[in-house]
């Protein structure tokens, strides 16, 4: 019979303080895993723990082992959960430091997006592992640890929800620097932050307190807020259709992603996806407004001077308007093939028809005016957006 009741490796194992001190310097990721393995090792000491103090007779000891045990594992539970509480503060007050402020706004979005999910990864091990933990306790001091539980699941999912709205505000704040109008690398870090989301969709379900729609309410709070980025620097875009492309490339981009989802019309609404939807077609029409028309009204005989230009005179206007917008847009990047040949066909679909025409109003001889025949036209739009 040993006359130690616990072994002192116990205590040295249970120090959860030690465990996460060493990690306290190193990224949030780190901190949280390192908390997580700390539950983990906290469980499994507390039940050998346990289980070796009922297995031995330690005489006079017998009678106060149960509270012995109590007061340990109570301990050690309140220790885990305050260096859990303090995590999401320190997340919340993070935004607060000077050198975060300084930071680009897309390495904030970064780092807000990654403080989510690893507060995300701690709720999920948390309420995984609480039923064991509970199963350690009895009467009144299991109470006590079950309310330290509920405290730290309040808590992680408050600042969840703050941090949600922060992030959306983040987005909303961005100011790209606009190297082309291809799909920018902030959709694409933010649509795969939905896609994870949907996989983690579960557990975030539960931190909202399995709400309807409350899932799908965060998921469209990040579309909107990118919609409207996207928009607002779409501004600064000023050739003709450039703002329409770039919008179309990165909303198509983003309405994909999210499609793949599993579940994602669902959750969010088939009626919003087919929105988005009508959405690119608007845009698409925008563009051939913005880029085709003015080529289009080379042969509008609106005015007296047009009336009696000759045939040469608007084909020459027509060529004119035609290569500029031509040679300008044809190396633009459109991404999808999808998107790129809807683009391609809507050109044809506006120009070719008004160039027939203008080709039928003139006899043989006139129609020697036009640079190109109308095969050769459409051949040259469909070798567009190739990038």
């Amino acid at each position: 019979m040993s006359n130690t009741p616990i072994p002192s490796r116990f205590f040295e194992i249970l120090d959860i303080e030690n465990i996460l001190g060493s990690h306290m310097k190193d990224s949030v990721e780190i901190l949280v895993n390192a908390w997580v393995r700390a539950m983990r090792i906290t469980l499994n000491v507390l039940t050998e723990m346990r289980r070796q103090l009922h297995k031995q007779n330690f005489g006079a000891f017998n009678s106060f082992k149960h509270d012995y045990f109590m007061v340990i594992a109570t301990q050690s539970i309140k220790k885990l959960v305050a260096c859990g509480s303090s995590m999401c503060s320190w997340q919340q007050n993070s935004q607060d430091d000077p050198s975060t402020q300084s930071c680009a706004a897309r390495e904030s979005t970064k780092h807000t997006t990654q403080m989510i999910l690893n507060l995300v990864m701690m709720y999920r091990a948390l309420n995984y592992a609480m039923p064991e933990l509970l199963a350690l306790f009895s009467g009144r001091t299991e109470q006590i640890v079950l309310a330290e539980f509920r405290g730290l699941i309040d808590r992680s999912s408050s600042t969840v929800l703050q941090l949600f709205m922060e992030l959306n505000n983040l987005i909303k704040s961005q100011r790209l620097v606009m190297v082309d109008i291809g799909v920018h690398h902030i959709t694409r870090h933010i649509t795969e932050y939905m896609r994870v989301l949907f996989e983690k969709k579960s557990t975030i379900y539960q931190m909202l307190d399995s709400k309807p729609n409350a899932f799908g309410e965060l998921v469209m709070g990040l579309v909107s807020s990118l919609e409207s980025m996207l928009e607002m620097n779409s501004r600064s875009l000023v050739l003709q259709g450039q703002k329409q492309v770039f919008l179309l490339n990165n909303l198509h981009f983003m309405i994909e992603q999210v499609k793949r989802c599993i579940d994602s019309g669902l959750i969010l609404g088939e009626s919003c996806l087919v929105q988005r939807e009508d959405q690119l077609d608007q845009l698409i029409t925008a563009y051939i407004e913005a880029s085709w028309d003015p080529v289009i009204s080379s042969f509008e005989k609106r005015t007296q001077v047009a009336i009696i230009l000759w045939p040469h005179q608007l084909f020459d206007k027509f060529n004119s308007s035609f290569e500029r917008i031509y040679s300008v847009q044809k190396t633009w990047k459109v991404t999808n093939p999808n998107v790129r040949l809807k683009l391609r066909e809507a050109i044809i679909q506006k120009l070719i028809p008004v160039y027939q025409m203008q080709m039928g109003n003139q006899s043989e001889k006139k129609q020697m005016s036009a640079r190109y025949s109308v095969e050769q036209l459409e051949s040259q739009l469909l070798e567009m957006f190739e990038g």
